[in-house]
């Protein structure tokens, strides 16, 4: 399904957590806009101090929720809410990926706790208008 240029992202129904899916031209784009999504979820935040993300996996799937996971991680542990990412490093290689990003946020409480990004219903696929990335998020 092709969705309009401006659309990064958007919810779908679930009877108890928060299912989303993010779109891009190619995969760092929707990748970057699928923690948009997560961050969006979380609440709220100025970016105002940076944080560095690093994340390997061993397929685009993996990398995506290892990803996610990490960001929840860091917010959890540095008490912040993140708000942009810009993704410095995508490395897109057969049994290698990995992904540098660096993440804004403030300290600020979250909006929503998410206890953790999961593989159920995860889909990463690459289809003639882009890239779409569906996530569950446990809440």
């Amino acid at each position: 399904m092709m969705m309009p240029e401006n659309v990064k992202f958007r919810y779908l129904e679930h009877t108890a957590d928060v299912l989303f899916e993010a779109f891009g031209k190619n995969f760092k784009e929707a990748l970057k806009n699928a923690a948009i999504a997560l961050f969006n979820t979380v609440g709220k935040a100025d970016p105002k101090e940076e944080v560095t993300i690093e994340t390997a996996a061993q397929t685009r799937e993996e990398l995506v929720v290892y990803f996610l996971s990490d960001l929840l991680s860091e917010m959890d542990i540095r008490e912040m809410v993140f708000s942009e990412v810009n993704i410095e490093v995508l490395k897109e290689a057969e049994g290698d990926f990995y992904v540098r990003a660096i993440v804004k946020g403030d300290h600020v409480l979250p909006m929503e706790s998410v206890k953790g990004v999961t593989f159920h219903r995860l889909k990463v696929e690459q289809k003639d208008e882009g890239w779409r990335i569906q996530v569950l998020l446990d809440v």
